[in-house]
């Protein structure tokens, strides 16, 4: 090797070793780091290492993983976040391929290779429930077996001493014939159990399978005949047989936790499962809309039935908040339904949740929304949604350390989870860590393409960094994926920041044209304005949304700090700051 190419791969170790975490790390910052063109550093690469630019940096970041997981007790998804690879299967299949192991099996190794080796701590027994295969003769029937699956998830996430992958997560491999031992690295699980649903008329057959994630083998398997109304002994059983052979204690109080029925009405628990069903599509305005409709069929015939109102809160606060309809609709049916849940049974946490929401998000009550959060984790402390909002809220308080543990320990249940990939990226532009929410943004994107959230973070944190060429097409097809008030101002914010006066008035006109068949927040319209310097007018929509508690308003200060500061500060702003500390 050259005396130059020494000095340039040194410079360009140094470099990726500072850098590794960032998911893309662009060629053009790696040259001027370097001091080269492309076309020279790519010769010196390929000529010391036979490697292109790209194959070089994955390398580094697959060598680095091998030292994290030497020295680490770190999970696999935990590492290729730290290395800044975009997915877990991607990490596990480079990994192998470099290394003809796995990167479990090469932790195992080198643990046995240590002379002195230090027993580490033992391993929480951990689980993934993947979706219950519908063999049922009907399509339709796929939200009973989707609906058990996710029963038997929610029993046993109840038990302290026992780690549950999130339903979401799970379900991510819903339909893909994957080896079982990748899937379970990928959810860093050391056991898997998988089944299948038939029904037909009121007889059903299920069949359950618990399969250790090391070796492969059957821990065990067991099937149910049954008539339909016996569903929740059967979902009690399948959940005390795992418990058992995975050697977790369940006595005394757990039991009736884990064990816990909001009904026994068959007919109000299929109703239900429907409910949940269009719920967890997080698509829009008509599956939220057809979950609230199942949630109070349900109801209708079960009138306690506690958390189909949670149920019910969680499709208007959803709607409400991401503009599919105005406060004046929801935020009374959401109030009413989430108090409702509480009286019928307060020991259900997705009420307490819901409540959570609530207070912080429209009342901006943070003491008592802060009293919500820990009821909800004291109910079940193993929801990674739970976690995923409670990081949302010490951001907005100002507590970014307590917001990445909250972050952390939500993508450690539910890495596969948009929502709280979303608020994740959320969570580190709050703290001022932009490059790593543009990571998180791109991560959220390459986890679900179609999905406008993870390109709306991308986009808006670019903008931030003032990289407005690379903003665009990011946050073009964020609106082009969820054409509404959200995508549409944040373009509308970067046409006024670039001085494209008529194209962020276009964006105006359509918010105004949206708004008669959509709700268009006040904030929405205020923002664009703000951009295009018009500090009178922004503030005028700004004061509107305060005033009607609108969620963007909680994110003022950090869109003043990064996007109006310097020329287009105006001591305006700071007033209306100051009516929103808390």
């Amino acid at each position: 090797m050259t005396q130059t190419g020494n000095g340039v791969l040194t410079k360009l170790n140094t470099f990726l070793d500072e850098n590794l975490s960032h998911l893309a790390l662009p060629s053009d910052a790696i040259c001027r780091k370097v001091g080269l063109s492309r076309s020279h550093l790519y010769r010196i690469i390929k000529e010391h290492t036979d490697l292109s630019i790209t194959l070089y940096i994955r390398q580094k970041r697959l060598e680095k993983s091998r030292e994290l997981l030497t020295e680490t007790d770190l999970r696999v998804s935990e590492i290729a976040y730290l290395v800044g690879i975009e997915s877990p299967q991607n990490f596990s299949k480079y990994f192998a391929s470099a290394f003809h192991l796995s990167p479990t099996e090469y932790r195992n190794q080198a643990q046995l290779g240590k002379t002195a080796p230090v027993s580490p701590p033992v391993p929480k027994a951990s689980i993934a429930v993947l979706p219950f295969l519908n063999l049922s003769n009907d399509a339709d029937q796929e939200f009973f077996s989707d609906g058990v699956t996710e029963e038997i998830i929610n029993a046993l996430s109840h038990v302290p001493d026992l780690q549950v992958a999130g339903r979401t997560s799970s379900f991510a491999f819903k339909g893909k014939n994957q080896d079982l031992r990748q899937i379970g690295e990928q959810l860093n699980v050391t056991h898997i159990l998988e089944g299948s649903v038939r029904k037909a008329g009121q007889k059903l057959r299920i069949t359950a399978q618990l399969i250790k994630v090391a070796d492969g083998y059957h821990v065990w398997s067991e099937k149910y005949d049954r008539e339909l109304n016996d569903i929740f002994d059967i979902q009690d059983e399948i959940a005390l047989a795992i418990l058992k052979e995975v050697k977790v204690q369940l006595l005394g109080v757990n039991q009736n936790a884990v064990l816990k029925r909001y009904t026994l009405n068959a007919d109000a628990y299929l109703l239900y499962l429907h409910g949940r069903f269009y719920h967890n599509k997080f698509a829009g305005f008509d599956e939220f809309n057809r979950a609230i409709g199942y949630f109070q069929s349900a109801i209708d015939r079960e009138p306690t039935y506690a958390i189909a109102y949670a149920g019910i809160a969680s499709c208007y606060l959803n709607m409400w908040f991401y503009r599919h309809l105005p406060s004046a609709v929801c935020l009374p049916l959401m109030k009413q339904a989430t108090e409702q849940a509480i009286q019928l049974d307060n020991t259900v946490p997705e009420s307490y949740l819901a409540l959570a929401r609530m207070q912080l998000l429209y009342q901006w009550d943070f003491s008592s929304a802060a009293t919500s959060f820990k009821k909800a984790l004291e109910l079940n402390w193993n929801t990674a949604e739970l976690y995923g909002q409670y990081a949302l809220y010490w951001g907005l308080m100002g507590y970014h350390a307590k917001a990445e543990e909250q972050i952390r320990l939500a993508l450690t249940l539910e890495p596969f989870s948009l929502i709280n990939n979303f608020y994740a990226g959320y969570g580190y532009w709050m703290a001022g860590k932009f490059e790593k929410a543009i990571d998180q943004g791109k991560r959220l994107a390459a986890l679900e393409p179609t999905f406008w959230g993870g390109h709306l973070i991308t986009g808006l944190n670019l903008i931030t960094l003032q990289n407005y060429a690379e903003a665009r097409p990011a946050l073009e097809t964020a609106l082009h994926l969820h054409y509404n008030g959200i995508t549409l101002s944040a373009l509308g914010a970067l046409w006024g920041l670039t001085g494209e006066t008529e194209k962020a008035r276009q964006v105006l006109a359509e918010m105004e044209i949206l708004n008669t068949t959509q709700a268009v927040a006040q904030y929405d319209r205020g923002i664009v304005h703000a951009c295009l310097g018009e500090v009178e007018t922004a503030c005028g929509y700004f004061q509107s949304a305060i005033d009607q508690h609108e969620p963007p308003m909680l994110f003022f200060r950090f869109i003043v700090r990064d996007w109006l500061a310097g020329s287009r500060y105006d001591a305006q702003y700071e007033r209306l700051i100051r009516q929103l500390v808390h």
